[in-house]
């Protein structure tokens, strides 16, 4: 069967010339002429794809992208934005409404269909891992084995470290798994892997704390070919004022524990109010240390908040991240004696590897399935698996 693509543009020979292209090249062809009509259009018709023009008289189309994405029916159909604003200011307000790509005007036919079969392709891969990851929240009666991860200082690579385990858990144990990354206005997951305007995590915020069920959050969890769910934040720097909204995370963790067998939090750095509702919901909880003395110095002050928290060494494990290649780093022995506990896995340096997955959008651990970086990403889901 076809794919259907809803064209949207005020522009009559924009239309007809598009729905040709479009047509010869086998795809199956609904339009709208106004913002408003593209609304009642995609809500009826449920078009695989939507080419959006901006500029139109009765409702632009960020604000109709903002209403599509706002919609439970539609929230779910790509959107390629299509028109001449070309400035960086409007693509990024594309991007912020929630487009999924933006192409400008004029351009190439064969660009055009270009945008359109990648958007239609990582749409499809979505699609497929859904259909073969078991019924999520229906099917899991007991809860998750919740994991945060944290860092006593910023760039040690968390977010990595999250998005890669939660892939390899994945594989290994053969289990529905949700990675979250708990980290408004901090996103960085969502670039990693090709998802260009991430607002699971807002979506979720806007509600009030009894409207974080089941039904309102699956809706929202991107679908990942990995077969990893992953609930997104948002990378503007001003929905970080959502931080404080600790009990709107508790409620969320609780819900997202009925939903996977095991869950993955991000949780950044430091203990913010989010992580301090949420540790100590945790069962596991991976700390992240590298071997410089004042970050040492760092863990040692968590680990004495965390045992304030009522959560002792028993529930965590420290990994260390060797980011540069350096002698005047510890080694691994001069860092377990300086924390006095055990490190479970040590991570050589890979920024060569990490950059080029990025590149491609891709989790380390698939990019080079053979790498030691991914060899150990295995071992510590591994060790996380024995001690279930």
């Amino acid at each position: 069967m076809p794919e259907k693509i809803l064209v949207v543009d005020d522009d009559v020979d924009t239309l007809r010339l598009v729905g040709l292209m479009l047509q010869r090249n086998g795809y199956d062809i609904v339009a709208a002429s106004s913002g408003r009509q593209a609304l009642l259009t995609a809500l009826r018709e449920q078009p695989d794809l939507i080419i959006l023009d901006v500029m139109m008289p009765d409702m632009d189309g960020y604000e109709v992208t903002r209403k599509l994405r706002a919609d439970p029916k539609t929230l779910a159909i790509p959107i390629i934005m299509f028109t001449a604003k070309s400035q960086i200011d409007d693509k990024v307000t594309g991007f912020e409404a929630g487009a999924d790509d933006y192409l400008t005007k004029p351009t190439q036919p064969r660009e055009l269909l270009a945008h359109i079969k990648a958007v239609l392709a990582r749409t499809a891969k979505s699609r497929m891992a859904a259909a073969l990851e078991p019924p999520p929240a229906s099917a899991v009666q007991e809860q998750a084995q919740v994991i945060g991860l944290i860092a006593p200082k910023g760039g040690l690579g968390v977010s990595t470290l999250a998005l890669n385990l939660g892939v390899a858990l994945r594989a290994q144990a053969k289990q529905s798994t949700i990675v979250a990354e708990y980290r408004p206005g901090q996103g960085s997951m969502g670039l990693m892997l090709g998802y260009l305007n991430p607002q699971g995590l807002n979506q979720l915020l806007q509600r009030q704390v009894t409207e974080l069920s089941t039904r309102s959050i699956e809706p929202q969890l991107v679908i990942h070919t990995s077969g990893v769910r992953f609930l997104l934040s948002s990378y503007k720097p001003s929905d970080a004022q959502q931080i404080v909204r600790g009990e709107a995370f508790e409620s969320l963790t609780r819900t997202l524990s009925y939903m996977s067998k095991y869950l993955l939090l991000d949780l950044g750095t430091a203990i913010s109010p989010i992580a301090a509702s949420t540790l100590p919901m945790c069962d596991r909880i991976i700390i992240v240390v590298e071997p410089i003395p004042t970050t040492l110095a760092q863990a040692k002050a968590m680990f004495d908040d965390l045992q304030e928290m009522g959560i002792g060494p028993g529930r965590r494990q420290v990994v260390l991240v060797n980011r540069v290649r350096s002698d005047i780093q510890l080694s691994w022995s001069q860092v377990q004696e300086e924390l006095q506990t055990r490190v479970a896995v040590s991570f050589t340096p890979a920024p060569e590897l990490l950059y080029q997955a990025t590149s491609r959008n891709m989790p380390a651990i698939l990019y080079q399935s053979e790498s030691l970086t991914a060899q150990q990403f295995g071992k510590l889901a591994k060790l996380i698996l024995q001690a279930a």
